[in-house]
């Protein structure tokens, strides 16, 4: 990416790229069980949190709901919807606003309290409401959410670690290699 260009520009094409990540992750790299699915469809919804914040990443995860859904064939659940933008709002909530020193505890805490909020209680919420799930059934999604969000952490641990992403994500990114 160009430095020069505006940096709202850079955000919205960073954020438009993790968005189309989230639908591949979620609906073509995807393990499903009924009620169950296994994917990192959330991944770059955290990321988009952490590197832009939470209302970057509330957008990223509705629109890639959306867009998703729609490419699925499904019809729009707004609670999913709601629930899949709580992920990115909540992560980077946590992100941003825990009182921790250590960058690992505010991201784990971030990530776990965005699936809490968003896949525990709002997509169970909604699978109850409108699908007719037993509060028993739903009950096998916390741990579903909790191992993802183990294998998100170290996921972002990594992806974070990666200087020229973080790089180019705050616009400081010229192409070349400090030797």
């Amino acid at each position: 990416m160009n430095p020069n260009q505006p940096k709202s520009l850079r955000n919205l094409t960073f954020c438009a790229l993790l968005i189309a990540m989230s639908i591949v992750f979620s609906r073509v790299l995807s393990i499903s069980t009924g009620f169950l699915r296994f994917n990192l469809g959330s991944l770059p919804v955290v990321l988009a949190a952490v590197l832009f914040g939470p209302a970057a990443g509330f957008a990223v995860g509705a629109i890639a709901d959306i867009i998703g859904g729609v490419l699925a064939g499904y019809a729009i659940n707004p609670l999913i919807t709601l629930g899949a933008g709580a992920i990115g709002l909540f992560a980077g909530i946590g992100w941003c606003w825990l009182p921790l020193r250590r960058d690992s505890l505010r991201l784990a805490c971030g990530i776990l309290l965005g699936h809490t909020v968003g896949s525990i209680v709002l997509n169970s919420l909604a699978l109850r409401l409108f699908y007719g799930y037993a509060w028993s059934v739903l009950a096998a999604r916390i741990p579903n959410a909790l191992i993802l969000s183990v294998a998100e952490f170290f996921l972002m641990r990594a992806l974070l670690a990666n200087h020229s992403l973080m790089a180019a994500a705050r616009g400081s990114f010229t192409g070349r290699r400090s030797e």
